[in-house]
């Protein structure tokens, strides 16, 4: 590109960092973000977040809060989406202490949850097998001005069900028909397969049939979940 007399400015190596990171290669992603520093270029909230996120996504959870903490008292700390990828990679990558103390230090940053924040930190829960602390924050959501979307059901129910803890799951689906919610494969899946295998009675099968979007009725893989 500097060949032909084109300079890339910071949108195009914010391009070119996400398509490093995506293939896996940090290396060269971490070579390309000096290179921009080295041509003077300043790395803006959007570059911050591609580092973080990629780093994460490539298991490099510590390099990612260590470029945190390098960063100290700078926007990329009062960023809720950079603090939301940092407690969702480090709970996937088995860290959920550190996942856990980001998240219950928002708010000495001054920073409130969003809803994706709280879906984030709800699933993280639910791979720990902390269903009770999943269904505190659950219900904190709508205390705290951000009600539950169809993602946070979904990710709850889906917990709900790995962990075998069914006391709330009709409750939970009564709410998503009430807010006019939907499930998606994965979460009708496990229902089917939760009821094939007698953990959950099939009584509870008119309920999901409320629950399934037209796109799902005629997939071939749930075609005889009734």
């Amino acid at each position: 590109m500097t060949g032909q007399g084109l300079k890339p400015d910071v949108v195009t190596y914010n391009t070119m960092l996400q398509g490093l990171f995506q293939v896996g290669r940090c290396v060269d992603a971490r070579k390309l973000f000096n290179e921009m520093h080295a041509q003077g270029l300043i790395p803006d909230q959007c570059t911050y977040r591609i580092i973080v996120d990629g780093l994460c996504n490539n298991h490099l959870v510590e390099d990612a809060l260590s470029l945190f903490q390098l960063t100290g008292d700078s926007k990329l700390n009062s960023d809720i989406v950079v603090y939301t990828i940092l407690i969702d990679g480090a709970g996937k990558c088995g860290k959920f202490h550190i996942a856990r103390n980001l998240f219950h230090g928002l708010s000495v940053k001054g920073l409130k949850p969003d809803v994706r924040t709280y879906n984030v930190m709800i699933g993280g829960f639910c791979r720990e097998g902390l269903l009770g602390e999943a269904k505190l924050l659950f219900l904190k959501m709508e205390e705290s001005g951000y009600p539950p979307n169809n993602v946070t059901y979904r990710v709850f129910l889906q917990g709900c069900l790995k962990n075998q803890h069914y006391d709330d799951v009709e409750m939970l689906l009564q709410e998503m028909d009430d807010r006019g919610y939907s499930l998606d494969a994965s979460t009708l899946s496990l229902f089917i397969d939760h009821i094939a295998a007698g953990l959950l009675d099939r009584s509870m099968l008119k309920l999901l049939g409320k629950l399934v979007p037209k796109e799902l009725i005629d997939d071939p893989s749930l075609c005889d979940w009734e």
